[in-house]
């Protein structure tokens, strides 16, 4: 897919929509960190990652490791806007009856390619399947997507010498850096900054972009992608945590909480309805 922003711009759009209705529907959600994750994803699946309709349980084919997985609710919504989950499945989120659509993402879902949600594993579990990849010459690529409060758990770092040890540069992290985490401040609990510069003495690549321009981001993981200089990369994504309901932006509340009716309805008067 070449690289359409009225078309990424509308898709993010519904995608946000089927999150705070989601998430009005089932009373709580994991909200903020979910919103600053559309555009990434947004443009992983529209393109980037070489996923279809009739792939989508397979190994043979780019894989996505939702570190966050407490943001499932977001990759939830991207892949029935896809067409990936049917509404009636998709509607099954916050349920309180037996559904895959949990809280964190579940094998067994169409498009789910990692069981996540137990912070600090899933670049772990990327560096094995990109090395998997390598050693079988398959042709595709892996992306993580992690919260920067993620990088609190130290099994993040230890692996990123193992990683370029083997060239992994089939393996992008991509870090959603909105800099709040469950209890506050990032830079106020543990800080990380300069983040960019510890990765770079690693040995990994490094790309430091905003997280909700479609451009930027298109042309950065798609570079990412087609990259074979033998060093594993990662892409920090400076985002709005809550992005798009300004009642949640930049607040540590958003990490999980609820809507009112009130702010539902403002949402979805205040866009072009789709």
């Amino acid at each position: 897919m070449e690289f359409e922003r009225e078309y990424l711009e509308t898709f993010a759009w519904r995608v946000r929509r089927r999150i705070i209705l989601a998430t009005f529907r089932a009373g709580v959600s994991h909200i903020g960190g979910s919103l600053s994750v559309v555009e990434v994803l947004t443009c992983l699946f529209n393109g980037i990652l070489n996923v279809n309709g009739d792939n989508l349980f397979s190994r043979e084919r780019d894989q996505l490791v939702l570190s966050k997985g407490h943001a499932g609710l977001a990759l939830y919504a991207v892949l029935a806007e896809k067409g990936f989950l049917s509404e009636e499945f998709f509607e099954e989120y916050g349920c309180r009856g037996e559904t895959l659509l949990g809280i964190h993402p579940e094998l067994g879902v169409p498009g789910v390619d990692a069981a996540t949600g137990s912070l600090g594993h899933g670049l772990p579990l990327g560096v094995g399947l990109a090395l998997a990849f390598k050693f079988r010459h398959r042709p595709f690529h892996v992306f993580v997507l992690a919260g920067d409060g993620e990088l609190n758990e130290g099994t993040n770092w230890e692996c990123l010498p193992l990683a370029l040890r083997y060239g992994l540069d089939n393996l992008t992290l991509i870090v959603d850096r909105n800099h709040l985490q469950l209890s506050g401040f990032t830079e106020d609990l543990h800080p990380l900054e300069p983040l960019g510069e510890k990765f770079k003495a690693f040995g990994w690549s490094v790309q430091e972009i905003p997280g909700h321009d479609f451009e930027v981001l298109w042309k950065t993981l798609g570079e990412a992608k087609r990259r074979n200089d033998g060093s594993p990369m990662v892409v920090v994504t400076k985002t709005v945590k809550g992005k798009g309901v300004v009642e949640l932006e930049n607040r540590v509340e958003s990490h999980y909480c609820g809507l009112s009716e009130e702010i539902v309805r403002k949402y979805l008067e205040a866009g072009v309805q789709q």
